[in-house]
């Protein structure tokens, strides 16, 4: 890391809810100088009682510091704070580290609006809780400019020392970040409804417990050959086709029913296997299901 690098100590925190807090405190036991502002004094004044200097206004945060994370609830609340606060002229010479969620358009307007002013902007998502920045659990995802990733190096390093770089695209954190929470969602709420059927069927949950526990490599593994068999176009090889998981899926279906736990994830799950078949990959992978989702990818 150059001499540049190593003297760039000063940051500011914009937004301090769980995921802002836990940005500026893992700043703090960083060694960075920490600048912090929130509507609310209360989580200003938890944070400067561990080492963080208050700012009485969000302009005194882009004062106090030329890279300034931002991480609020959605792009909307800081558009507000900047009309209410009127930042725009104070953003010149200011680096945004955006860090928080919004849509491609949100994106791409901020940018605009940033850059028009004399700004910089690194545009990032946070894939980790807040206990996990600064460990090895910890993931951040950025893009921007190839000098503007540089200068934020530093501060992102604290936060995450193996920060992925998506390039240019200012889109793609969005984007992947997205894509990653589908399917975390999906896995997620899919062993909730799994408990849930267990339960109604008087099966231990301990031992449901055991049991994914016990699947769990078997599982990622499929899945990296899942995204791989996609990545490569190999959606006609298989083991196990679409059919044949559809069938196992009405079983589940059937299952449900019969203990009359809610259908709501087994309905919509049966309608991405009929639209696979409708599509004419009945009898292929579970990989050819990309179809159903992005049409244009076959």
């Amino acid at each position: 890391m150059s001499d540049h690098h190593q003297s760039i100590r000063n940051v500011s925190v914009i937004g301090l809810g769980s995921m802002g807090s836990g940005i500026a405190r893992t700043f703090l036991d960083g060694g960075c100088r920490v600048s912090v502002w929130n509507r609310s004094r209360e989580k200003v004044d938890a944070l400067v009682s561990s080492g963080a200097i208050a700012c009485d206004g969000p302009g005194d945060a882009l004062d106090a510091s030329t890279h300034v994370v931002v991480c609020l609830s959605d792009y909307s609340a800081w558009r507000k704070v900047i009309e209410d606060h009127d930042l725009t002229g104070r953003l010149n010479g200011t680096c945004i580290i955006q860090l928080t969620t919004g849509t491609i358009d949100d994106v791409q307007g901020h940018a605009s609006v940033v850059e028009a002013h004399g700004g910089r902007v690194a545009e990032g998502a946070v894939m980790c809780y807040p206990s996990n920045l600064g460990t090895d659990e910890s993931s951040l995802l950025m893009s921007g400019a190839p000098d503007v990733l540089d200068e934020c190096d530093p501060f992102l390093s604290v936060l995450d020392s193996n920060w992925t770089s998506l390039g240019e695209d200012i889109n793609r954190p969005a984007i992947l970040s997205r894509a990653l929470i589908a399917g975390m969602v999906t896995s997620l709420v899919g062993l909730v409804n799994g408990a849930a059927i267990c339960r109604a069927g008087g099966v231990p949950l301990e031992i449901f417990r055991q049991l994914n526990d016990r699947s769990a490599a078997m599982i990622q593994a499929e899945k990296s050959r899942l995204v791989e068999a996609i990545r490569e176009g190999l959606t006609e090889d298989t083991e196990a086709t679409i059919t044949s998981w559809g069938g196992g899926h009405q079983a589940v279906l059937s299952v449900a029913s019969t203990l009359e736990t809610n259908l709501v994830l087994q309905d919509a799950v049966q309608g991405v296997f009929q639209e696979g078949q409708r599509m004419g990959v009945g009898e292929h992978d579970l990989s050819a299901l990309v179809k159903v989702f992005d049409p244009a990818s076959g």
